[in-house]
């Protein structure tokens, strides 16, 4: 079950990004990629597309705390798209 840090909350906020959108990159029910993160052990950063919305969300696996969420950068969209399209 995930959960949302108080700094994911204030991000989504800022960023404009509700929690159903969030859960469905972690979820699974857009198409979404995982990748572990190359400073922190314990984290996953997940790279998925919601409507229009192309989002970076980095949980921390062994918690399930959801730490942020931001857009993602133009090389990881292009990969995102790219990966996509591959399958």
């Amino acid at each position: 079950m995930w959960h949302f840090t108080k700094h994911c909350l204030e991000r989504m906020i800022e960023r404009g990004y509700a929690k159903d959108e969030v859960l469905c990159v972690l979820n699974g029910d857009v198409p979404s990629f995982v990748y572990p993160s190359p400073k922190e052990e314990s984290v996953d950063m997940f790279f998925g597309r919601v409507g229009e919305k192309f989002m970076m969300i980095p949980v921390d696996r062994s918690s399930q705390a959801i730490i942020t969420v931001r857009p993602m950068r133009k090389g990881e969209k292009e990969n995102y798209l790219r990966e996509v399209k591959n399958g």
